[in-house]
């Protein structure tokens, strides 16, 4: 996109560059949106570049024009994605800063499970890696754990403030934990996922749930009673 910006900063006027920019904008949106439906709908290898222009109103062209190939345009879908997933976990995390570690979890769990409800076609995007080429999921692979780092990072930092077992690093008991929500999360995303209404209204008793669980944690990995769970400053 800088490029193309640039390109216009030099052929036309400044006053044309922001008209000129929000219109590419707002086509390649448009074609992001329709590739993302599609993907999500057939996987990599059945989805059309036809199909996508067709439903991005654009020509097959013009949406060669912007990503080049159907790798790249999958390619920068799962950026789209997986940015606006860090965007969302940046704003929970500022939302529940002051929350201890175990708490951020759960409540962090309860937050993945209802924007995954919410946004059902993001959800099933980003299982499509599974069934990519080898060359093709290496790539995405490399962006999600690049996109991970961040919020690896608030999860570590705050893992710091746990009395763990002796023995049990911060990154062993992080991928513990983490392993364990995100499953339990899955199997809510299975029960609930055409019928985002109930798990509206069953928030609480998936609440008591997760403290029953996160009960179960503390006790495995830590060495203090539930009372005694910080370290002294």
């Amino acid at each position: 996109m800088r490029w193309f910006f640039l390109r216009f900063s030099f052929t036309r006027k400044r006053t044309s560059i922001c008209e000129e920019g929000g219109v590419v904008h707002e086509v390649v949106e448009r074609i992001l949106k329709a590739s993302i439906e599609e993907f999500s709908e057939k996987g990599y290898a059945a989805a059309s570049t036809n199909s996508i222009a067709k439903k991005a109103k654009v020509s097959k062209g013009l949406l060669f024009h912007y990503f080049k190939s159907k790798e790249n345009l999958y390619i920068e879908c799962y950026k789209h994605v997986l940015s606006w997933s860090k965007k969302k976990f940046e704003e929970f995390a500022k939302q529940v800063k002051n929350e201890d570690f175990f708490e951020f979890i759960k409540k962090w769990g309860l937050q993945k499970i209802t924007l995954a409800i919410e946004n059902p076609v993001y959800s099933k995007f980003l299982l499509t890696v599974t069934n990519l080429s080898p060359k093709l999921r290496a790539i995405v692979l490399g962006l999600i754990r690049e996109a991970l780092l961040d919020s690896r990072e608030i999860l570590l930092e705050k893992i710091k403030s746990v009395k763990l077992r002796r023995g049990i690093s911060e990154e062993d008991a992080l991928k513990f934990i983490t392993a364990v929500f995100d499953g339990v999360a899955n199997s809510y995303l299975d029960q609930y996922r055409d019928k985002p209404e109930e798990l509206l209204n069953n928030l609480e008793r998936i609440m008591v749930e997760s403290d029953k669980l996160m009960d179960l944690i503390k006790f495995g990995i830590l060495d203090r009673e539930p009372q005694q769970l910080h370290r002294e400053v």
